[in-house]
């Protein structure tokens, strides 16, 4: 059966008319016609039926314009293909970036995406590593750059660490704790306002996790965003709310600047990793694009020695 008389019966179908469907396919009607009674043969039963509103299909005929739209999907893929190949894009790469990345320096590797015209697009999606590792999963993203989680046991994921990375204090703007040279003892962080931003997922421990295993028992903790860090910023400018938040990717961005607290304790680790499942892992684009994102963070930050201090 051929496969184009088939896509012809579903734009038939589609239309209810020769007519329409001629215009449509650009071929003449007798051609349509022809290709209908050539169907019919060919299954031994009639497939479409001529009514007061037009043609109908029958059962069969119903079956067959299916597989036929099927088909038309299938060579608009192809065709959708070809036109990104020749417009130097290729393949689509999805790819889902955590809300501190996406804000403090992605806008670089797409400034090296265009400049080096790449061969596949990018289609990005911003949200928390915990939602980007279940659209990992359920294969609506390629690839994930977000924070790590070695004890994270999921069989089907692989992740890389790309970026050293490790929390550190900010304070609003208007906060008696800026500006202080020497550290300040964790204590002093207790009993005063947090807020905790995007930073954090459902794959890392709560914020409220967080502050007590930091010793900040008595801290109070008012607000909470998911998958968002804009909030944060505009609380930093106009409060004296305290945040955690990763250090590399906070002093990347301009907007952070100074709000960083020297503060006299270890602080816990926040890595980035590249994300992927192990059946696509050796995927060319998707190894292609790891080792942009290796090149690019390590030109942004450098080897993995330790961070500076405030």
């Amino acid at each position: 059966m051929d496969p184009k008389h088939l896509y012809y019966l579903s734009v038939i179908v589609q239309y209810g008319s020769l007519s329409k469907a001629s215009e449509h396919l650009g071929v003449v009607q007798p051609t349509l016609t022809r290709v209908v009674k050539v169907l019919e043969k060919k299954v031994g039963a009639p497939l479409l039926t001529r009514g007061r509103h037009g043609m109908s299909p029958t059962e069969l005929g119903e079956n067959l314009a299916a597989a036929g739209s099927a088909i038309a999907e299938q060579m608009e893929a192809a065709a959708g293909a070809a036109e990104r190949w020749r417009s130097g894009h290729g393949e689509e790469l999805r790819v889902g970036v955590g809300p501190m990345l996406a804000r403090c320096v992605m806008s670089t590797l797409l400034e090296k995406f265009l400049a080096e015209r790449w061969p596949y697009r990018l289609n990005l999606i911003t949200a928390t590593a915990g939602l980007l590792v279940d659209q990992l999963n359920a294969d609506q993203v390629d690839v994930v750059i977000a924070p790590s989680l070695l004890n994270l046991h999921q069989e089907s994921l692989r992740q890389e660490i790309v970026l050293r990375d490790r929390m550190a204090v900010y304070a609003g703007a208007k906060s008696d704790l800026r500006g202080r040279r020497r550290a300040i003892p964790i204590e002093k962080l207790n009993g005063r306002p947090w807020v905790a931003p995007g930073a954090f997922s459902s794959i890392h421990e709560s914020p409220r996790e967080l502050l007590d295993n930091f010793g900040l028992t008595e801290a109070d903790t008012k607000v909470t965003f998911t998958g968002d860090v804009s909030m944060c910023l505009a609380l930093l400018r106009s409060t004296s709310v305290l945040v955690m938040l990763p250090e590399k990717l906070a002093d990347a961005c301009p907007d952070f600047r100074g709000h960083k607290l020297r503060v006299d304790a270890p602080m816990p680790t926040r890595d980035i990793a590249f994300w992927s499942t192990k059946a696509n892992q050796d995927r060319p684009q998707i190894q292609h694009f790891k080792m942009q994102v290796k090149a690019w963070l390590n030109n942004l930050f450098g080897d993995e020695g330790p961070l500076s201090t405030p």
